[in-house]
């Protein structure tokens, strides 16, 4: 049985919906952030960086724990053998788009989001994540008017620039003020993560 450890948010959405692809048991317990709870010695010891998601899986010898969203994704994937190759090039590639949506798309979109939340707003911030914002978009809809999925077949490197995106492209749209055009390609694809069974138990 594995414990997710969780707060409302897109990371922890991430791991979630690996969770339910993956089709391991698991338990939920929620760790309030808007407490501090995160700063518990207790929870430290399971995520040292003090940030959620964040699992104990006791049923590999354990507890085992993991932390890091992409850290979670690729533990799930190679436990389970579902949506990462075992080997070779296509997982090298998934691997290196994993990181781009958790590091590059995942990295800038809450810079954006606390900058333009601001109620006094810092010259040039918004405009300079937006504009990031747009380039990353761009890098995606390319990748995404070549591939079904961003890797091919759907994987683990989809998870991340799904959960991103999807809450995040329409906004960026308009602070770019048309900037970044039109996305076919990356609405197609939302469309079909967001009709996985997982990511609707998820919500």
């Amino acid at each position: 049985m594995i414990t997710f450890y969780t707060y409302p948010g897109p990371n922890s959405r991430k791991a979630q919906i690996m969770l339910e692809e993956s089709g391991e048991k698991y338990s939920q317990h929620t760790v309030d952030i808007m407490k501090g709870e995160q700063f518990d010695p207790a929870f430290l010891r399971i995520s040292p960086n003090n940030k959620i998601p964040a699992i104990v899986d006791d049923a590999s010898g354990g507890p085992f724990t993991i932390f890091e969203t992409g850290a979670i994704l690729i533990y799930l994937a190679e436990k389970s053998g579902k949506l990462l190759e075992k080997s070779g090039p296509v997982r090298s590639e998934t691997m290196a788009w994993l990181f781009w949506g958790t590091g590059a798309l995942g990295g800038i979109l809450p810079q954006l989001h606390y900058y333009s939340d601001l109620p006094e707003k810092i010259p040039g911030t918004v405009e300079r994540f937006s504009a990031e914002s747009v380039r990353l978009f761009n890098v995606l809809e390319r990748r995404l008017s070549e591939n079904e999925y961003i890797c091919g077949e759907y994987s683990i490197a989809d998870i991340p620039a799904f959960c991103t995106t999807a809450g995040w492209l329409n906004k960026v749209k308009g602070f770019a003020g048309g900037a970044l055009g039109q996305t076919p390609s990356t609405e197609r694809w939302l469309k079909a993560v967001s009709a996985r069974p997982a990511v609707k138990r998820v919500g």
